[in-house]
């Protein structure tokens, strides 16, 4: 709309709602078929013809300096994207940029360069004081393009008698209103100011001294705009409920007819920097005071999308082919040396996956091993740190997106940003190395994949899966050591866990009885639930209940829910029962774990069990490690009396064939056959289950399982085959 000339022949109809420039539109309509070739060279000629004349000169662009930094602030953006830009002003109080600068007297301050007009001897220069000399020119005679500062007298706190202040030495005013005044007196400056080259300006261009101006595109931008129209555009923000308005940082843009209306507001009460008209709302900053004022003045927001909050990291630029603008740029000469050697320089490595925070971009975490305990999780975590490709944790164990103890953990941005990344290395996009953690309590967090695909989408994820029954005697066996086995059994969901040590522990062929009973009065596997489940009162009344040194073998159970999220390329299990087996074994593992995170061939050292009941620690910083060769024919299972294995043996039956049915559906080698091959002989045949129907699809059961009252009628007896003629009481 608004444009000069007419379609040709036959166009004219919409052909998108979709965000194309507009010369590529046609092209892409060409593409599918709507319109031939020649229509289309037709087309951008056309568009092309629609542009509106604009000098590069007709554009002011207005920069808010940080106080403290002026100098600094000048330097950086005339050395890099400013040396473009015909029109620059650099805007502070008048009295911290008199420090550095020789400035008019008036109501504005200005340096010489602006003041096109004054004499020489109007600008008197001082010792050891930068003048910005108007006479000085080329050799061609022109008048040098010198940075123009315009120096503001800053706002009056309120009762202050005439009192200024500045932003290091602030009265009174929350941060919020001194910046509100100061875009309105940038603002005032910028268009009523009676210099001829301010009078001639049809753009106003408004940016931080952190933001990094694309001029070329910025132009192409607005030509399509007719600047005698009233336009108000930038990156756009909206709070619910209330109108949308133009967010600071990356640029606010105005046309001189936007401009116009909105100064003639400048006294109004819906214009007061003490009042904002929305003062309720999050945004109340001096974007917020403008877009308020233009609302007022019936100046409507323009959606416009190439002002980006923050930069690219360098090989991504043609992600951002419509940017005019970055915000969040420290370092103005890096980004335009980025720039001019985009496509030719080997800048960002292809691994990394970039956050941006505190100024700059790092790379998120590539790998996490969630799980599972007493399955090698210490040993492998510390065999990569042998990598010199691969950086520690602060710790091994983080526990940040759940655990057994937290199954629902819903962290915020906030809390990623603040209590999870800052205890990793900050890696540069430039010279990656791996990092990650190894929380073995991750498989049975129900919310854990969706959390650390929302926040960290491409991580690598490595699980490694142990014969349940050693696994659960093994963990059983640290706890005792630990002296944390009470608190441990005495943990449920809805509770909180028990500070205090304990030599009380039961011994764990108390535990194995209460398996027993479970199988027996809960009477299928389908109902089962431990301290990390969800479970009915109906399940609880059945007896369902198992430990967790137990109840964490069911792997099916949660694995299922990773498998059925995480993509097949980032997801790597691990059979511990394998890759212990032998030191060739553990080397071509971790072989598979270099190539998997993408690591570079390396031989590592596996002489060595980490965290062994014997000798504990999960810490980065501590050496606990046992020699490898020495407990390999260790067998935990076979300290087990036979009773308690085959009762294991059996609870576990159902879980393990489920298990192998998901790992080939979903293309894994198959783990389970291996397990406990040969322990099961001398066990009874018959089963403890009294119902032998499959374990169900989905994990983490909630409601009540097939068979109700009738189906604990019949399964009121706790005997188990196992445990004829045994003495051990179910506890």
């Amino acid at each position: 709309g608004g444009g000069v000339g007419s379609l040709p022949a036959g166009l004219g109809q919409p052909l998108s709602a979709g965000r194309v420039d507009p010369a590529g539109m046609a092209r892409l309509s060409a593409c599918r078929g709507l319109v031939s070739e020649a229509q289309a060279d037709e087309l951008v000629e056309w568009e092309e013809a629609q542009r509106y004349p604009l000098a590069a000169e007709a554009v002011g662009v207005h920069v808010m300096a940080r106080e403290t930094q002026l100098r600094e602030i000048v330097a950086s953006c005339e050395g890099s994207w400013g040396e473009a830009v015909p029109r620059l002003y650099y805007h502070s109080d008048r009295e911290v940029a008199a420090e550095s600068y020789t400035l008019s007297h008036g109501r504005w301050g200005i340096s010489a360069n602006l003041a096109a007009d004054a004499l020489p001897g109007d600008l008197p220069a001082r010792a050891g004081v930068g003048v910005a000399a108007a006479a000085a020119t080329d050799a061609r005679g022109r008048a040098r393009r010198l940075h123009r500062i315009a120096a503001l007298n800053l706002p009056e706190r309120p009762s202050s008698q005439g009192e200024h202040w500045t932003i290091s030495h602030d009265k009174g005013m929350t941060w919020n209103t001194w910046l509100r005044f100061k875009m309105k007196a940038i603002f005032e400056f910028s268009v009523r100011a009676h210099w001829a080259e301010l009078q001639e300006t049809e753009w106003y261009v408004y940016v931080d001294d952190d933001t990094y101006v694309l001029w070329q595109p910025l132009l192409e931008l607005l030509r399509r705009y007719d600047s005698r129209a009233a336009h108000y555009f930038g990156r756009p923000l909206h709070e619910a409920g209330y109108p949308l308005f133009v967010g600071g940082g990356a640029g606010i843009v105005l046309s001189r007819a936007a401009a116009r209306q909105i100064i003639a507001l400048k006294d109004a009460e819906v214009c007061d920097p003490l009042s904002l008209k929305w003062a309720e709302r999050v945004h109340s900053g001096g974007d917020a005071w403008l877009g308020d004022c233009a609302e007022s003045a019936g100046v409507h927001t323009d959606m416009e999308f190439g002002f980006y909050p923050q930069p690219p990291v360098s090989n991504l630029f043609h992600l951002f082919a419509d940017a005019v603008a970055f915000h969040g740029v420290e370092n103005h000469a890096a980004m335009h040396s980025a720039l001019r050697a985009n496509g030719t320089a080997a800048a960002f490595d292809p691994r990394c996956v970039p956050v941006f925070a505190d100024h700059k971009y790092s790379c998120l975490p590539h790998f996490i091993i969630g799980g599972v305990p007493k399955a090698g999780t210490t040993s492998l975590y510390k065999y990569l740190l042998e990598h010199p490709d691969v950086l520690p944790a602060a710790d091994k164990e983080l526990t940040f997106w759940g655990n057994f103890f937290s199954p629902k953990r819903r962290p915020s941005r906030d809390d990623v940003m603040g209590d999870y990344l800052p205890k990793f290395p900050k890696i540069s996009p430039s010279d990656f190395k791996v990092t990650g953690e190894a929380t073995p309590g991750y498989l049975y967090c129900l919310t854990c994949p969706t959390y650390i695909l929302k926040y960290m989408p491409k991580v690598r994820l490595i699980f490694t899966l142990r014969d349940p029954v050693p696994r659960a005697y093994s963990e059983y066996l640290n706890k005792a050591a630990d002296r944390t086995v009470v608190r441990y059994l005495n943990k449920r969901i809805d509770n909180k866990m028990e500070k205090e040590l304990s030599d009380a522990a039961p011994p764990f062929s108390a535990l194995v009885a209460d398996v027993a009973k479970t199988m027996a009065s809960c009477g299928s596997p389908n109902r089962t639930f431990s301290m990390m489940d969800e479970y009915s009162d109906e399940m609880e009344e059945a007896g369902c209940y198992v430990n967790p040194f137990v109840g964490e073998g069911r792997y099916v159970r949660y694995l299922k829910l990773w498998l059925g999220m995480v993509p097949r390329r980032q997801l790597l299990l691990l059979n511990f029962d394998a890759w212990t087996a032998s030191a060739e074994a553990a080397q071509e593992a971790m072989g598979r774990v270099a190539a998997f995170l993408q690591l570079a061939p390396f031989s590592f050292r596996v002489d060595e069990a980490h965290n062994t009941h014997a000798n504990r620690s999960v810490h980065v910083d501590r050496d606990a490690a046992s020699d490898a060769d020495a407990i390999k024919g260790q067998s935990v299972e076979a300290q087990l009396p036979r009773r308690d294995r085959c009762v294991l043996r059996d609870f576990f039956a159902p879980y393990n064939a489920a298990l192998a049915g998901l790992l080939a559906q979903h293309g894994y080698e198959p783990m389970t056959e291996a397990w406990g091959a040969g322990a099961a002989a001398g066990c009874p045949a018959k089963s403890g289950w009294r119902f032998a129907e499959e374990l169900p699809a989905a994990p983490h059961a909630t409601g009540a399982a097939a068979g109700g009252e009738e189906e604990r009628r019949r399964c009121g007896t706790v005997d188990h085959p196992c445990l004829a003629g045994s003495d051990t009481q179910a506890t």
